[in-house]
């Protein structure tokens, strides 16, 4: 994988950091969780319990199966935007091991935090955009996130069907977290093998993950309920984490930088690239925002991801301030259909025959 250097330098970042920091200065708070970010997670935590045990409990009603795999599902969602990401981020708490504790919510809900570390930490929050670095903007071809990708003729549809592609994401983690496993890469990027301890806890969250999802419930209902129960709540996570990461990034309003080929460099400073290639949705709902975890917030997570996104509605005044003054792109859509209409109207366009240079 060639190495991808930014060079730029234009004072933005430093201004930007400068003045976040002196607003949890002046204002005597903390960038890491607060009561409010507390409370949540014991609220999405009791919430995701509650209804997985409903689920053991629904005998075997179809309706009530469905309607339990729709709450476990969200639970998911909401452990995944707000527990695991900030936690993985470092920025639920300045006490390392609790970072990782909340963190490693991940493995238990599917997910390795291990190879998360390294797909998105490292190559997502470094290279944003980049095709051939971004592992998050790389489908195996089968959806062109990037005018830099190859076009292929099934693109043509790809606003068609990327929404059922989308579903099946959660599924597609599981599986490629094991390809990462046995072939010590992400995407092109060779990553540190896990080492004895780290191995054993991959093995045994996954085996607990498909113990609980699905060999302990054959124990308490029918097998066509816990076929649809783990159907449904795979598809709810996938479809719902896929569309919020999609519209962070892959819009028409987004750049998608080339480096040289001969050097690998960008031309830009890296949190201008992270501004540019990042966008906002509904800033103004506290739904949306509790929802995804400050995900609607991607600029400011981007530039600031150390941050609990508890803060994200407050810095992104500053930021926006900041990105007016040194002429830089802000991309946030107003309203969540707008984004949606975006993205997918930006599918359609990089599903069109590519016209030569």
């Amino acid at each position: 994988m060639q190495k991808v250097t930014f060079l730029g330098k234009s004072g933005f970042y430093s201004e930007v950091k400068a003045r976040v920091d002196e607003y949890f200065t002046a204002n005597n708070i903390s960038p890491y969780a607060d009561r409010r970010m507390k409370l949540k997670t014991g609220v999405i935590l009791t919430g995701l319990v509650a209804s997985y045990i409903f689920f053991l409990m629904s005998g075997s009603s179809l309706v009530w199966t469905l309607i339990a795999a729709i709450a476990v599902g969200q639970g998911f969602v909401l452990v995944g935007f707000n527990i695991m990401h900030d936690g993985a981020h470092g920025s639920y708490s300045n006490n390392r091991k609790l970072n990782w504790l909340m963190g490693f919510s991940l493995d238990l809900i599917g997910g390795s935090s291990f190879f998360w570390h390294y797909k998105h930490n490292i190559l997502h929050h470094t290279y944003t955009n980049i095709d051939g670095v971004d592992d998050d903007i790389d489908v195996f071809g089968i959806l062109r996130f990037s005018p830099e990708q190859p076009w292929r003729r099934w693109h043509r549809f790809q606003h068609l069907f990327a929404l059922p592609l989308y579903s099946l994401l959660m599924l597609q983690v599981f599986i490629s977290d094991f390809i990462k496993f046995v072939t010590g890469k992400v995407g092109s990027y060779k990553i540190p093998r896990p080492n004895i301890t780290e191995s054993t806890l991959f093995l045994v969250t996954k085996l607990f993950y498909l113990s609980y999802v699905v060999l302990i419930p054959l124990f308490f209902l029918p097998l066509l309920n816990v076929l649809i129960f783990f159907v449904v709540v795979n598809a709810i996570v996938g479809f719902t984490m896929a569309t919020v990461f999609q519209l962070a990034h892959v819009m028409e309003d987004n750049a998608f930088p080339r480096p040289e080929e001969a050097t690998g460099v960008i031309d830009n400073e890296w949190a201008i690239h992270q501004v540019e290639t990042t966008a906002n949705f509904k800033p103004t709902s506290k739904l949306v925002s509790w929802y995804c975890g400050g995900l609607n917030f991607q600029v400011e997570h981007h530039l600031f991801p150390k941050i609990c996104h508890i803060h994200y509605p407050e810095i992104s005044k500053i930021v926006e301030r900041t990105c007016e003054q040194f002429q830089i792109n802000y991309v946030s859509y107003p309203r969540l259909r707008d984004a949606v209409r975006t993205h997918f109207r930006f599918l359609k366009k990089l599903g069109k025959v590519p016209t030569p240079a």
